[in-house]
């Protein structure tokens, strides 16, 4: 996994025509373990195709508290859609929580290939599809499950997620404190 192509064949495939304005959107960028790549209060178009490493959309409370909304794992499609269409500033802020290499691309101009290529709109429609899946699972986990059960579901989905994120990250994606989740371990490791 390292190019547009490989990621565009997870969703939908498209004509060679369409794959080469696609791509024509997007800048290669490798980005270094706590990097931002879009800050809180920031009016943005951008969107990324992340192909290796793990990011987050992280929410500031009026504490200065940080909360982990998602975790992406590569491959992986992500943008803050209201500032994106609405050019309103982001809620959230996105960061690199390993080294990441992603491609950076105009959301605005992605949705003006949408309306030109029915197979863009169709990868378009697909992404968002997936994203509504992510959001209903992390909704319904979260209500429906208790501390040791979501981290069994999240080591489910990334098994090895310790050895590439910082445990404080996991926790505040789990709605857990750090202290809570060494103590989860520690009973599931034990065993």
């Amino acid at each position: 996994m390292g190019t547009i192509k490989d990621f565009v064949s997870i969703y939908h495939p498209l004509s060679p025509t369409s794959l080469r304005k696609f791509e024509k959107l997007f800048t290669k960028k490798n980005f270094k373990k706590n990097d931002v790549l879009y800050r809180t209060g920031e009016a943005s178009s951008k969107f990324f195709i992340m192909v290796a490493g793990f990011a987050r959309s992280v929410l500031i409370d009026k504490n200065g508290k940080e909360k982990t909304r998602s975790i992406f794992k590569s491959p992986a499609i992500f943008t803050s859609l209201i500032s994106s269409l609405n050019a309103e500033p982001s809620v959230a802020e996105f960061n690199c929580l390993t080294d990441v290499t992603l491609f950076e691309g105009n959301f605005l101009n992605f949705i003006e290939l949408t309306k030109k290529h029915h197979d863009i709109s169709i990868l378009y429609n697909r992404c968002l599809e997936e994203a509504f899946i992510n959001m209903e699972d992390k909704a319904t986990i979260l209500s429906t499950l208790n501390a040791t059960e979501r981290y069994l579901h999240l080591k489910e989905r990334i098994p090895d997620i310790e050895n590439m994120i910082q445990l404080n990250h996991i926790a505040s994606y789990l709605n857990i404190t750090s202290i809570q989740l060494s103590r989860i371990r520690k009973k599931i490791f034990s065993k």
